[in-house]
């Protein structure tokens, strides 16, 4: 029977993070947050959050405007993605 392979190492013998992994958490708007039925969705698996956009009990709101409700397609195209510093509420948020 054969051993695993030992996992790479870089020249000092420390192991090596691997390239390329993604940080999800890094692709989700700090302010964005999910609300459900029974209060607020924590956030614990950012690829969950696009599953739980497409039930209607849940909202998707921001924490920069309490009161406002996201269209499911404004979260997919900004809030969900490497853009949200696109976000018009980031912009007002800037100018106060």
């Amino acid at each position: 029977m054969r051993r695993p392979a030992a996992p790479p190492t870089d020249g000092v013998g420390m192991p090596r993070i691997p390239f390329g992994l993604p940080n999800l958490r890094r692709n989700v708007c700090p302010h964005f947050y999910m609300t459900g039925p029974r209060g607020p969705i924590p956030i614990n698996a950012p690829h969950l959050l696009k599953a739980l956009m497409r039930q209607d009990t849940n909202v998707a709101r921001c924490q920069l405007r309490g009161g406002v409700h996201l269209d499911q397609g404004y979260v997919g195209d900004i809030c969900l993605s490497p853009r949200f510093n696109q976000c018009v509420f980031y912009e007002d948020d800037l100018d106060t």
